[in-house]
């Protein structure tokens, strides 16, 4: 009542003339005002605690990783499932025990698996060399043999002839029986930095005999400039149609204090297979291992020998190995060849973390005909990866650097 005489005596004070029903009603409205204000601050109040106590059972959960509510209808779960458990004589800890000791044997076994990929792979241990179609494997049988040509160069005419005449006592491989010859010869001159391959030429093959007699003769155009600088190299094959050609041994004769007036008879012993670096090529890396996959990039091309005909192009192909198993191949289109080819051409391989280590890239380079269909003829080869149980720097630098490109020039060899 102290409230309302004193609301009272204020109006009073305040010169208005009211009626006493009026005066009832304003009385009425403020106290009505100020309920409606006490039950919505209340509300809010209500809410902020609400809010309050369902953050701090957030905090518990993410803290403990375990739900109240989840784990008490777990629990209710596990009681009712308790019988299946009781039944079969084993509880949750033994259950939880037994999968733990069944993923641990897993692991072992893939452990195991990988271990025995790895030996297998040291112990085949591949020497990988160059060839017109697929790999070839460096010959581990004992070198043997004689290779029996003629030369004769006509300096009139600049007219260079070789006959390949016979072998004799040639290795076979021990795994096969068939011996199948074919000889392979390179003319190529020396250049400032690389080798040019002038000529290339095959001959017949000749089937089952280890002292093959071939007969057959090549004429190719030599200047007196180039033929000085020119050497003759004669590479015996084991051809085998369902396998991996074998490169047997090679006799290598180089033309700078050899004359040539009359036809010249050589008999030559197998000696062990050296390779010429023709060029070089331009390549960047990069291994995404969340994508898995294996980004490379050609470049640049850059050959010692550079075609003055309009109608000369090489292009690339990329094959991607895993444990000596050819798993993809891509290959670039066609340029026109010139002393830098340009091709900055990108191609992707999936490869997973488990074998990126135990993975290879063979970039042949590959000389053909523009215009027309024509056979392809193999400049060079660059190999990226893994040889012999030690990576390449160009690997291991791709490696260290995850997700970055890492460039870097290879030698071609043939």
């Amino acid at each position: 009542m102290g409230f309302t005489r004193k609301f009272l005596a204020v109006i009073q004070n305040i010169s208005i003339h009211l009626g006493n029903t009026r005066k009832i009603i304003l009385l009425g409205a403020a106290g009505l005002f100020l309920l409606v204000s006490m039950i919505i601050l209340g509300w809010q109040i209500y809410l902020y605690c609400k809010h309050r106590k369902a953050k701090k059972i957030k905090e518990k959960i993410a803290v403990s990783g375990t739900d109240p509510n989840k784990q008490y209808t777990e629990k209710s779960n596990l009681s009712t499932c308790s019988n299946s458990t009781d039944f079969l004589g084993l509880s949750d800890e033994d259950e939880y025990s037994g999968t733990k000791e069944y993923d641990y044997r897993v692991y072992k076994l893939q452990e195991s698996i990988q271990e025995l990929s790895l030996y297998l792979q040291r112990s085949v241990d591949f020497k990988l060399i160059q060839s017109n179609d697929d790999l070839v494997v460096d010959s581990k049988v004992e070198l043997s043999g004689n290779l029996k040509f003629s030369l004769l160069y006509n300096k009139k005419q600049s007219k260079l002839q070789l006959t390949v005449k016979e072998a004799s006592n040639l290795p076979a491989r021990h795994f096969n029986q068939h011996t199948n010859f074919f000889i392979r010869i390179k003319l190529f001159t020396s250049l400032p930095r690389y080798q040019c391959i002038l000529h290339q030429w095959d001959t017949k093959i000749v089937k089952n005999t280890r002292s093959p007699s071939f007969g057959d003769q090549f004429t190719c155009f030599i200047e007196k400039t180039a033929y000085r600088k020119a050497t003759l190299k004669l590479e015996v094959w084991d051809f085998d149609k369902y396998s991996r050609r074998d490169v047997l041994g090679e006799v290598r004769l180089s033309f700078s204090d050899l004359e040539l007036s009359s036809t010249a008879e050589f008999c030559e012993k197998l000696q062990k297979v050296q390779k010429e670096v023709i060029g070089e090529i331009f390549l960047s890396l990069k291994y995404l291992p969340t994508a898995r996959k294996l980004e490379v990039v050609l470049l640049k091309v850059k050959t010692g020998c550079s075609s003055t005909s309009p109608d000369i192009g090489i292009y690339t192909r990329v094959d991607f190995y895993v444990n000596q198993h050819r798993v993809k191949h891509q290959k670039t289109p066609a340029k026109l060849k010139s002393e830098i080819t340009v091709f900055n051409e990108v191609m992707l391989f999936t490869v997973a973390d488990s074998v990126i280590n135990q993975s290879m890239i063979i970039t042949s380079v590959y000389e053909t005909s523009l215009s027309k269909d024509s056979t392809r003829h193999l400049l060079g080869r660059a190999y990226l990866g893994r040889k012999k149980s030690k990576e390449d720097d160009h690997w291991l630098s791709m490696l260290q650097c995850l997700r970055q490109p890492v460039s870097k020039w290879h030698p071609l060899l043939i």
